[in-house]
């Protein structure tokens, strides 16, 4: 079983890797953009190479994407056999206090974000500014042309997703339009 593509911060996660026996030792490193990363070192058993990232080691993952690499020994020189990325997703785990959970995509956030600064364009506003310093678009001098077409991209992505999102819970293909006439 391959490391998988989502993974929840606050899981146990665990996978192997069916490399040729003859390694020495085989370690899977985690890193994201941010100064954060972690290791699992395999366990040769039957054949193949398990490992296990703890659910303590994962709470400490920031929800984002991340990348793994994975470094086989066979002798003395370390050889590069996987890479990947993949995305930790933030835990839902209620922990007593009261914190917003956002779990809507980068592009529903934008989508939301333009269309208040088109409302405040409309009632008046010369200047808006759409999303953070970490984050988002910046505009200075908004122009209500721009904003109607990043609106309009945006609405495309969150349809695209909302597809993908049918189809990977079993709502149909992706492919097909069904309408319903009253």
């Amino acid at each position: 079983m391959a490391f998988p593509s989502e993974i929840r911060a606050g899981d146990a996660i665990e996978w192997t890797d069916e490399l040729a026996p003859t390694a020495t030792s085989y370690i899977y490193y985690f890193r994201t953009n941010a100064a954060s990363g972690a290791t699992s070192s395999g366990t040769l058993t039957q054949g193949k190479w398990a490992f296990t990232l703890s659910a303590t080691t994962t709470a400490a993952f920031t929800p984002g994407q991340w990348f793994y690499q994975s470094i086989s020994t066979p002798a003395t020189t370390p050889l590069t056999e996987r890479t990947g990325g993949f995305t930790v997703l933030p835990s839902l785990v209620y922990s007593g206090s009261a914190t917003a959970v956002d779990l809507r995509s980068q592009a529903s956030i934008d989508l939301e974000a333009v269309e208040a600064a088109i409302r405040a364009l409309v009632s008046g506003a010369q200047e808006y500014r759409i999303g953070t310093p970490t984050g988002g678009r910046m505009v200075k001098r908004a122009d209500l042309a721009q904003l109607i077409q990043w609106r309009d991209l945006l609405k495309a992505d969150v349809a695209r997703e909302k597809i993908a999102e049918n189809v990977a819970n079993g709502k149909g293909d992706g492919r097909s339009l069904y309408i319903r006439f009253h």
